[in-house]
């Protein structure tokens, strides 16, 4: 990728430590990691303290502003930080760093004109493949001839991606991204716009994770660095919802249906995740909670409490959604988790339907007495 062509693009990319050209931009820099700790990187260790407390405390809505020529080594060390702290907290921060990414991305896309070669570029940075459905047309076309035509009429879809790269980013245990429901062409799954960019975060957060999971595993290296801002690190650490609600017993008991068990693990560990997975658990808890003789008001509160360890937790949201599954809001109608069936089919019944029941609220004890619970 030159700057000539592709420009604001490529200063976006460079501000990420992560790619070819920020990897390229701190080896420059040749700095030494017992330095980090020095007067003289005063300033990029405060930007990377307020870049992670604004990760931690507004989420995917973050807004960051940073120093181009400074981001990546900001970054960097941000990253190095953030391995220190409680491991639920590194999920927020990566979903958090993937949507300023994305939304950056587009930013530069409005302005200007992206150029298809731009966008390949953009995804070899992250060591992604990807071409137009053009050339996937034309390569087709020469192979068995007489479908170009027919691949072109596929629209809205711009970009084709080779499977293994689509499954290595593509969100996980979310029934709209299953591979059965993409096109697929000659090994490549179509992507429309939208699409493109959504795998360009999980691509990114990957990312994230990877370099803070590297950080933590060779985490003497930076000691010096993390002491040196320790208070402010747990500062930091603590007003993340993540460890700021801590578990409660009441959440996970014993005799909860393997896929709820699933999805409190998955939240807990700062996961994200897919809608249904949420359902799922939200309306198995209120059907708990109701069952237990309590107001559904006050089973809100308590269905609520899980959420509150997810990357991407906000609070007004999580609050109307749960108040319109308990009833609450809009129709009224109390809703029931999917079936064991349909959860199976969407890959989120981790014994394959071998629990011996038709629904999760099944496990609830007096559920035959819950409404939809045969």
């Amino acid at each position: 990728m030159s700057v000539a062509q592709c420009g604001e693009l490529v200063r976006l990319i460079g501000q990420y430590p992560f790619t070819g050209i920020g990897r390229r931009i701190i080896e420059k820099a040749n700095v030494k990691v017992s330095d980090l700790a020095g007067e003289g990187f005063r300033g990029i260790v405060e930007g990377a303290l307020n870049m992670l407390n604004t990760l931690i405390k507004e989420g995917e809505g973050a807004k960051l502003s940073l120093n181009a020529e400074d981001a990546p080594m900001v970054r960097y060390i941000a990253y190095a930080l953030a391995a220190s702290m409680d491991r639920r907290v590194w999920r927020r921060i990566a979903d958090s760093e993937s949507k300023v990414f994305s939304r950056g991305v587009e930013s530069i896309s409005r302005v200007s004109r992206v150029s298809l070669e731009c966008i390949k570029g953009l995804f070899n940075e992250l060591g992604l493949r990807v071409i137009g459905v053009g050339e996937l047309a034309s390569t087709v076309a020469r192979r068995v001839g007489g479908v170009q035509g027919q691949v072109l009429m596929l629209k809205p879809f711009l970009y084709a991606m080779p499977i293994w790269d689509y499954l290595r980013n593509s969100p996980r245990n979310d029934p709209n991204w299953v591979l059965g429901t993409r096109p697929i062409i000659h090994g490549y799954v179509l992507l429309t716009q939208h699409d493109a960019y959504r795998v360009l975060e999980e691509a990114v957060e990957n990312r994230v994770m990877a370099m803070i999971n590297r950080f933590n595993a060779n985490i003497d290296l930076f000691t010096p660095l993390i002491n040196s801002v320790r208070d402010r690190l747990k500062a930091i650490e603590g007003a993340s919802p993540q460890v700021r609600h801590r578990p409660s017993v009441r959440v996970a008991p014993r005799g909860d249906p393997p896929c709820v068990t699933a999805v409190l693990n998955e939240l807990k560990a700062g996961g994200n995740p897919s809608h249904m997975a949420r359902f799922t658990l939200a309306t198995y808890l209120l059907h708990k909670c109701v069952a237990e003789g309590k107001e559904r008001e006050e089973c809100v509160e308590e269905a609520l409490e899980p959420f509150k360890h997810a990357a991407d937790y906000n609070e007004k949201i999580a609050r109307y959604q749960v108040e319109h599954l308990a009833g609450l809001r809009g129709g009224k109608k109390f809703y029931i988790p999917p079936s064991c069936q349909e959860l199976n089919s969407l890959g989120l019944c981790p014994t394959n339907l071998g629990c011996g029941v038709k629904n999760p609220i099944q496990f609830i004890r007096g559920s035959a007495k819950v409404e939809g619970a045969g």
